[in-house]
């Protein structure tokens, strides 16, 4: 898993995790995963696959969540999901990282 933060993290930070603004974000990721900080840097140290599945799984709760279901969902529909959740991070007070061109 990359070492730096995707906009995926930060929204299921916000999202699963219960961020406040006076709190850092990997504090609320890690809530949102239902893991301490200690598991997540052996996780990542480890590189087994467990934490992508965990992310994935995270993902996965946030758009059931928001009443989404990613078997049925069109790509227009995953997408404009994605920007309401963003939305809604930001305008809870949270600054997103940038992204590249193209990705999402």
């Amino acid at each position: 898993m990359s070492t730096k933060p995707s906009v995926e993290m930060y929204l299921c930070a916000f999202h699963l995790g219960s961020w406040e603004a006076d709190e850092s974000v990997e504090d609320a990721y890690h809530r949102a995963l239902d893991i301490t900080a200690a598991q997540f840097h052996r996780m990542r140290r480890d590189d087994s696959g467990a934490l992508q599945e965990k992310h994935a799984d995270a993902i996965h709760r946030m758009y059931e969540a928001a009443g989404m279901n990613l078997k049925t969902a069109t790509e227009g529909e995953k997408a404009s999901l994605r920007m309401r959740l963003v939305d809604q991070a930001r305008k809870g007070g949270m600054r997103l990282p940038a992204e590249p061109l193209g990705s999402q």
